[in-house]
């Protein structure tokens, strides 16, 4: 792991580039305000009486539409808040890293754009969301080739199995859009019409995919930052690594035992169960530790 300061150019770039991002996250969530405002339409009973002429519906295509824009930003931007950080260590060449750091939040923020406030038909929004997806997977492959021979040491083995959790959540991206397509069932009406499919939001298949993704959205991120925060307890290496390297496996088993290969429960349980209990030690671990800052 090379050093790194805050007068790195690459350091610098990514900083810039992640703090873009994020304001792009919080812009979304006022568009969907503003959109629920405008139409009058909420998800709760008591904002809707906020408003006169205000109702309850879950299915207004227009708040539906900013909202899929939104998730999509959810599962892509923390990965590449993650991959870009480990990228980081691996000492790129700082013009090529500024590239795709610039790239990466440009085509994000285009993606939003074709998506939710000028829709446009394919394959604007695949480019869009295309490019930033290769971006990562690059970013990705590099971290786990140069931190692969050095399973050891704590903080690098941190690095290297979340570079592989950062290619799973991007690997079940892939998965729900393959049998998008194979179903021939979509979400948005520039889609269907591209492939002679039909707009479905409850196709059994697709929906468990996407709850299989929707699980990894509510733990991986978890395990990064309690990960993180655990090593600043100095554990263990063989101990901190043995917890990383279980905590994927499960992971990557949950994921095939949900969604590729359905298998009757305990199987999905035992393979949630496992790292859920990892995470909530690492939790533990490291408020012990620092009890007496509260």
């Amino acid at each position: 792991m090379v050093s790194l300061t805050l007068n790195n150019p690459v350091v610098q770039a990514y900083i810039v580039h992640s703090a873009i991002l994020a304001l792009k996250l919080l812009s979304l969530t006022v568009l969907t305000a503003l959109a629920r405002m405008t139409r009058r339409i909420f998800a709760n009973p008591e904002d809707a009486k906020m408003l006169r002429g205000g109702k309850v519906k879950y299915d207004d295509p227009v708040v539906e539409r900013i909202r899929r824009a939104h998730l999509n930003d959810l599962e892509n931007i923390p990965a590449f808040w993650i991959l870009g950080a480990f990228y980081v260590t691996t000492g790129p060449a700082a013009t090529f890293a500024t590239l795709l750091f610039r790239l990466f939040t440009v085509f994000r923020i285009l993606h939003t754009i074709v998506y939710a406030v000028i829709p446009l038909p394919q394959p604007s929004r695949a480019i869009a969301f295309g490019i930033p997806y290769i971006i990562m997977l690059y970013m990705g492959i590099q971290v786990i080739l140069y931190y692969v021979t050095a399973l050891d040491p704590a903080v690098q083995s941190y690095i290297l199995y979340s570079g592989i959790l950062g290619l799973k959540l991007l690997a079940v991206t892939i998965l729900t859009g393959r049998v998008r397509y194979a179903k021939k069932v979509f979400a948005n009406e520039e889609d269907a019409k591209r492939t002679k499919g039909k707009v479905k939001y409850d196709d059994p298949d697709v929906e468990r995919v996407r709850r299989a993704h929707l699980n990894d959205l509510e733990n991986i991120p978890v395990f990064w930052v309690l990960g993180a925060l655990y090593l600043t307890t100095a554990p263990e290496a063989a101990w901190a690594t043995l917890l990383f390297r279980v905590y994927t496996a499960g992971r990557i088993l949950h994921t095939i035992v949900y969604a590729v290969k359905p298998l009757p429960q305990p199987a999905r349980g035992i393979a949630f169960g496992i790292p859920f209990i990892i995470t909530v030690y690492m939790g533990f671990k490291v408020v012990t530790h620092f009890i007496t800052a509260l």
